[in-house]
């Protein structure tokens, strides 16, 4: 089960007068979304709508440094080559450099390094470049932390200059030796916006050089006219935030995809069908185009990416967009082999669920696949992940998280376990040595149990609680005026307490579902793409509060709402029955750890279960599904989360109830023999507890 959380509008922000001077005749949906995230008068309305928040290249700490670098080797003649990383970031930041610098009539090349070779300058990379002749060097999208490699690169009479978004290294003034530091993350920079992708940093360096060779300004908009396509769809796939400048960026850039002259982004658009099926949109470019471009370098070479967009042939760029389809449908088969390991490995070893961080480790899984499946292990189990993957000498690896627990800090506590790592608060990579991998799980462990007694429960944040009247079509289509949508300008979520299931149905051959959900008097078809039908397990009749979101669905020449589900749970928990599920949820995780002098003496008495309480739970459970059907409905029964899992223990050990937790599923076993529950091994290790110790 997820916490969920819905916002309430200030008081001083309720008079929606406030801000209609800007925003007449948006539908009172739209207003109460801009009004909850606090975007409650003109100016702040002005801002968010105002495509124009494009601050000055030069406030970027070293921009002019870097500007002159690399006008003197446009002047000499020096070969420039751009550095980039191998992610749908650092690919489309390398093809806007390498089109500027190429268009002003420079000797340029580009090099971006195989995952094999690892993320960011190594020294063979470099040994190789500089052989070729190159005299400037400049990174986009990594270099922050390649100490080593910039000081081979200083020795060998090479300039670098470092362009980069990630977070510098903890140790104060300790950075990389370079020509120009571009990173508005690193101290001492004023740069107002400290979030910006690569691509980003990218797009403002290629703004500076406009200016100081007296082109137009930033402030015109001309560079993001030429190159905010790419930058757009950067910005979108590294998942910074898009407010402030990024916001600006990807409304601007997402104008341009629509018109863009890129011959490769047209092919590639074609190809996936995003133009003539789906919005051009942040999540249809999320969603369609970042994978496929993702794919190459997860499967293939990144570059066979950049040479996409850097194609003028129609009939070449087409082969190639279709070569990247390919090989995302190839990512996605291999993904689904990894995870099938996951799962027998997970089954076989249940108790690795119990840490605070899911750690898994895998014999050649591919590295480009792991981050992905990282993620779909965080969404799935509700706690951060590290995979890592090794070659039986060395590992790499890939650490996902949840909001409020830092993957960047928890490598940097791990770093002397570590080869190299690298990363942000929510996401980041790493190599350790195989015989370093116990280590690192230790230390691992070490930090998260000393920063997190309990770790962040996963999320549902809803905007608002509308009634039946404000769903409409025509305020739902005010909410388009929100767009773009990402990390930190979500796409709205609205809360329905008190649905009443009327009827459902499976879809795509089950795998999908539609229910009919009762509103406040009206109703509405529901879609549920996050299970198969055969797991949906609520029933027609059950009173259910949902978080959704809504749109407009056009189909024949008619248009209608569509509500597509984002959690939902039987009605009746509350926030503060929700509070308790959470914090009886850590009582029974820390004694799943052995944490149990961590654990009130007095609370082993509130978990410790009467006859009456396993009855209860027996019926619920012998009349249930799985383990989120059990937990809902013990709450309404007035069993907490930790006496239930008790329960289900001491079941178990007697043989009567067989729970798999990493499927969820929970089911009784039919058995002659009387269980004896008195004899269970975990009653009688909480009454110890209970008395004063084991």
């Amino acid at each position: 089960m997820k916490k969920w959380t819905v916002k309430t509008i200030d008081s001083k922000a309720a008079d929606a007068e406030t801000i209609s001077p800007v925003i007449t005749g948006l539908g009172t949906l739209a207003q109460n979304v801009l009004a909850v995230r606090g975007i409650v008068d003109v100016d702040s309305a002005h801002e968010f709508f105002t495509a124009d928040k494009l601050y000055d290249p030069f406030l970027l700490k070293d921009m002019p440094k870097a500007v002159e670098l690399i006008k003197d080797a446009l002047s000499e003649g020096t070969k420039i080559t751009v550095y980039g990383d191998y992610d749908c970031d650092g690919i489309t930041a390398t093809v806007m450099l390498y089109s500027y610098l190429t268009a002003l009539g420079g000797e340029v090349g580009w090099y971006i390094p195989s995952r094999d070779e690892g993320y960011g300058l190594n020294a063979v990379a470099v040994e190789k470049i500089i052989a070729d002749g190159t005299g400037l060097i400049i990174t986009v999208d990594n270099g922050i932390t390649a100490f080593e490699e910039a000081k081979l690169i200083s020795e060998k009479g090479t300039s670098l200059i470092i362009t980069d978004h990630h977070t510098p290294p903890a140790e104060e003034n300790e950075l990389p030796i370079a020509g120009a530091i571009i990173n508005p993350k690193q101290k001492g920079c004023k740069y107002p916006f400290k979030e910006l992708a690569g691509c980003g940093v990218v797009l403002k360096l290629i703004a500076a050089m406009e200016s100081s060779l007296g082109g137009e300004s930033i402030a015109n908009l001309s560079v993001i006219e030429q190159y905010g396509d790419m930058a757009a769809i950067g910005t979108i796939a590294d998942i910074v935030p898009l407010n402030d400048e990024n916001r600006h960026i990807v409304s601007l850039g997402l104008q341009s995809i629509e018109c863009s002259e890129n011959i490769g982004l047209y092919s590639l658009m074609k190809a996936t069908g995003i133009s003539e099926t789906y919005n051009i949109d942040s999540t249809s470019i999320a969603f369609i185009l970042c994978p496929r471009i993702n794919a190459a370098g997860r499967l293939a070479h990144p570059g066979k990416a950049v040479e996409l967009f850097l194609c003028e042939n129609h009939e070449l760029a087409a082969a190639k967009a279709e070569e990247l389809n390919a090989l995302n449908q190839q990512r996605c088969e291999e993904e689904r082999r990894i995870i099938d390991e996951i799962e027998v490995y997970l089954d076989e070893n249940p108790t690795v669920l119990n840490e605070r961080v899911l750690v898994l480790i895998g014999n050649d899984w591919h590295h480009g696949i792991i981050g992905i499946i990282c993620s779909r292990m965080v969404t799935r189990f509700g706690k951060p992940c590290a995979i890592v993957t090794t070659d039986g000498v060395t590992g790499k690896g890939s650490f996902r998280s949840v909001k409020g627990f830092s993957v960047h800090e928890a490598l940097s506590f791990c770093k002397d376990t570590l080869i190299k790592y690298g990363g942000h608060i929510g996401a980041g990579g790493f190599s350790v040595e195989d015989k370093n991998i116990p280590a690192f799980k230790q230390a691992l462990f070490q930090y998260s149990r000393q920063k997190h007694d309990s770790m962040p429960p996963p999320e549902v944040i809803a905007d608002l609680s509308p009634g039946a009247s404000d769903i409409t079509i025509e305020n739902i289509e005010h909410l388009e005026a929100l767009q773009p949508f990402g990390v930190g300008s979500s796409v709205p979520v609205f809360f329905l307490p008190c649905c009443k299931i009327k009827n459902k149905r499976p879809l795509k051959e089950g795998k999908y579902i539609s229910f009919t959900a009762e509103y406040s008097g009206g109703e509405f078809k529901v879609l549920d793409f996050s299970r198969c039908y055969s797991d949906f397990w609520y029933k027609i009749g059950d009173t259910v509060d949902l978080m959704v979101n809504f749109s407009i669905n056009e189909y024949n020449g008619s248009r209608n709402i569509s509500v597509k589900l984002v959690d939902m749970r039987l009605s009746g928990i509350d926030t503060a029955v929700q509070e308790k599920y959470f914090a009886a949820k850590s009582v029974y995780e820390k004694i799943l750890r052995g944490e149990e002098e961590d654990i009130d003496k007095k609370l082993y008495l509130r978990i410790i279960p009467g006859n009456e309480e396993m009855k209860k739970a027996y019926n619920i459970i012998k009349n249930s599904f799985c383990l989120d059907e059990v937990s809902q409905k013990a709450l309404a029964a007035g069993i907490n989360y930790c006496m239930l899992r008790v329960i289900i223990d001491i079941f178990q050990e007697a043989g009567i109830v067989e729970h798999n937790p990493v499927t969820g599923a929970v089911k009784t076993i039919k058995t002659e023999k009387k269980a004896d529950l008195e004899k269970s091994v975990s009653l009688i290790k909480l009454i110890k507890l209970s008395e004063g110790g084991l």
